[in-house]
């Protein structure tokens, strides 16, 4: 009792089966990575023929002004202003102590990764931009197949948020790519958003070389649900998620009673406590509360990207219009990473200017740690301003 429960064996054989996947992502993204180093454009090019099957004389192109349907850019310009409204309160502020500062400074230049593949996502091109802008990213670069590149929509919603360049390659040689630089793309300080498994695999081996976000996997639903719960909705919410692809996980937790939905994991648990402390376990992308007391239900959970409450907040809606950020930790990360914010586009630093009325307050504590720490030198680098205190 009070320790965390035990995941359950359904859940423990999908995580070997996607370790095993991520062991091949990581070689495979290892090679990109190599390639990229070596041989810049040249390997970029020919991994774009290989992969996509077309041959590009720029893998750098800028933004184009386009003409879209009147109605998507409505949905669009939708989109941006709820996301911006709800960012905007992120940006975090500097600050002085005892004339000591914490300095809060945006990032120079972000790349941020598209997924181009079945299909083009707008929605996380808006959610990782809109944040960068509010925190003044200056330069801002997406990175994204040929395919989504030609697409006028991307080109409209780049302009619209003010990206100067798109970078034509996809994968884990796209990532690399912005991590290195090449010929025709100069590095990037940091790389956002959620791609395959060879993209996680790349932005994970590039930690170090380049900021990431987090390393996102296979999208992730827990709804917890009860007899109250209309069944239609919560396979509505499911089927949407599964809809990303056949590893997505999307998993009923019913509490009291047995709900008949189709689901990678269909759980009945006796009590709401049994119900969150699974969940908490799971520690998933989203949660989606349609069992009665949502709002006090989701008060308790811990671990989770997201959490949606009552019937009428489709996990959907928060993909792409409600407003907060749908980049969001999945693996079992939500113990410890959060969804992407304007915090994720700045960095810190400390500036520190002591008197020398200050310092001598401070020194002796200082050297006496110095002296334990077995580095007298740093001792010595304090004691030696006394001889100079008026």
């Amino acid at each position: 009792a009070g320790g965390t429960p035990a995941l359950p064996a359904a859940l423990r054989e999908p995580e070997a089966r996607r370790g095993a996947s991520n062991e091949n992502a990581m070689r495979v993204a290892g090679e990109m990575i190599a390639g990229v180093r070596a041989r810049g454009d040249a390997f970029v090019r020919e991994q774009v023929e290989r992969f996509d099957g077309v041959t590009i004389d720029d893998i750098l192109i800028t933004p184009r002004d386009a003409s879209i349907d009147a109605a998507m850019r409505d949905a669009i310009e939708l989109a941006i202003e709820r996301i911006e409204a709800f960012h905007t309160p992120q940006l975090p502020q500097s600050y002085r102590w005892n004339g000591i500062e914490h300095r809060v400074r945006p990032l120079r230049r972000v790349g941020i990764y598209v997924p181009g593949g079945r299909a083009v996502y707008l929605s996380t091109l808006i959610m990782c931009a809109v944040p960068a802008r509010i925190a003044g990213v200056r330069e801002l670069v997406v990175i994204t197949t040929p395919t989504a590149a030609a697409r006028d929509e991307l080109h409209y919603a780049c302009s619209r948020l003010g990206i100067s360049a798109i970078y034509q390659c996809g994968g884990a040689a796209g990532i690399a790519a912005a991590a290195f630089g090449t010929e025709s793309l100069e590095r990037v300080d940091k790389i956002v958003g959620p791609g395959n498994q060879y993209v996680t695999a790349a932005k994970a081996q590039l930690v170090g070389t380049v900021g990431i976000d987090m390393t996102a996997g296979p999208t992730e639903l827990v709804v917890i649900a009860d007899e109250s719960s209309n069944v239609a909705l919560v396979q509505a919410d499911l089927d949407a998620q599964a809809e990303h692809g056949p590893d997505s996980a999307v998993i009923c937790i019913s509490v009291g009673c047995s709900l008949d939905v189709r689901a990678t994991l269909n759980f009945s648990v006796a009590t709401v406590d049994a119900a969150i402390a699974l969940a908490d376990r799971i520690a998933p992308e989203h949660v989606s509360i349609h069992a009665r007391g949502a709002a006090g239900l989701a008060e308790r959970l811990e671990n989770c990207g997201a959490i949606f409450c009552g019937p009428f907040s489709p996990v959907a809606a928060g993909d792409y219009v409600a407003g907060p950020n749908h980049v969001l930790p999945t693996g079992g990360s939500a113990r410890f990473f959060s969804p992407l914010g304007v915090y994720d586009f700045v960095k810190r630093s400390n500036v520190i200017a002591l008197s020398a009325e200050e310092l001598a307050e401070i020194s002796a504590a200082g050297e006496r740690i110095a002296v334990f720490e077995g580095l007298p030198k740093h001792a010595a680098s304090m004691a030696i301003r006394r001889t100079y205190v008026a």
